[in-house]
């Protein structure tokens, strides 16, 4: 019998059109390689009605892994992820579940430094500890939406040991969370789009560093 995961996709762009997809599919298309069966749960419909959460229960009930993937909201997760992690713990709270799966998070941001995720990543392994399940680890991405050689190379680790029944290594976490890029190239690029959005606004490089309530 194939094992089973649930992933379960915290953006409020869904199951298609998200970075959280796309960095999902690219750990789920991994397992289904392997073997397993992966089943997709958007955590925004899984919260909007009675019978969706007791459906995203339910498979999560069967999985032995559950993934998420989300985008980090004001160092958080977005509050309909919230909402569905709450209504997990309590399913698992009142023994409405007939196993506990383990469970795994990919936390990603724009910010290069992929260490905003810290506390996002804490509290996804609060949960696992309160909801009774088995934690196997979180990856922290950033720079936003389109992944470095070194993210798809991790994710590809990360997939296989989760394929194997094993948790996400140290070392795998580590080099995940390095940044994305020189802090003083980011401030560069960062500067460069204002002087172009500026510019197309009618804006001087000298009015950018206007204080009119100073």
């Amino acid at each position: 019998m194939s094992q089973r995961a649930l992933l379960l996709i915290g953006s409020p762009k869904g199951l298609k059109a998200s970075n959280s997809a796309r960095y999902g599919e690219a750990v789920a298309g991994r397992l289904e390689t392997a073997g397993w069966r992966v089943d997709r749960i958007h955590a925004h419909e899984s919260v909007a009605t009675f019978d969706a959460s007791s459906a995203m229960c339910q498979t999560a009930a069967a999985s032995d892994l559950v993934l998420l993937v989300a985008p980090l909201y004001v160092d958080t997760l977005p509050g309909p992820m919230l909402r569905a992690l709450e209504i997990l713990a309590l399913a698992s709270e009142h023994s409405q579940m007939a196993q506990s799966p383990a469970f795994c998070v990919l936390i990603h941001c724009g910010f290069i430094e992929p260490r905003q995720n810290e506390t996002a990543v804490a509290l996804c392994k609060e949960f696992a500890e309160q909801a009774g399940w088995e934690w196997r680890g979180g990856l922290m991405l950033g720079g936003g939406g389109i992944p470095s050689k070194r993210a798809r190379r991790t994710l590809g680790e990360a997939a296989d040991a989760l394929a194997r029944g094993d948790a996400i290594a140290a070392e795998i976490a580590a080099r995940a969370a390095e940044p994305t890029m020189p802090r003083w190239l980011y401030i560069l690029g960062g500067n460069a789009m204002w002087r172009r959005v500026a510019k197309k606004q009618n804006v001087s490089r000298k009015d950018l560093r206007a204080r009119p309530y100073a």
